[in-house]
């Protein structure tokens, strides 16, 4: 099954576009799960995303506590 798309609108939400189009926006916080450790992360905790960010380099940058993160480093669970 295909990840939906996810893009940025603004500071405070996001809109997540499944394969078969339908769309949801979400707004932060909202939880996420971590697929990727890190040095402050551990893979399949859940934590809060508190602000979104456009980035060139990583398109999106979660905010999670006072580190910003790349969106592809966590799995976000919508249902449509």
């Amino acid at each position: 099954m295909d990840p939906p798309y996810i893009n940025f609108i603004d500071y405070k939400s996001i809109l997540v576009i499944n394969p078969s189009g339908k769309m949801r926006q979400v707004f932060a916080p909202f939880k996420v799960q971590v697929i990727q450790s890190t040095t402050l992360l551990v893979k399949n905790t859940w934590v809060v995303v508190e602000e979104i960010r456009p980035h060139d380099q990583y398109r999106l940058l979660y905010r999670i506590g006072n580190n910003w993160w790349s969106y592809n480093a966590f799995r976000l669970s919508v249902l449509f």
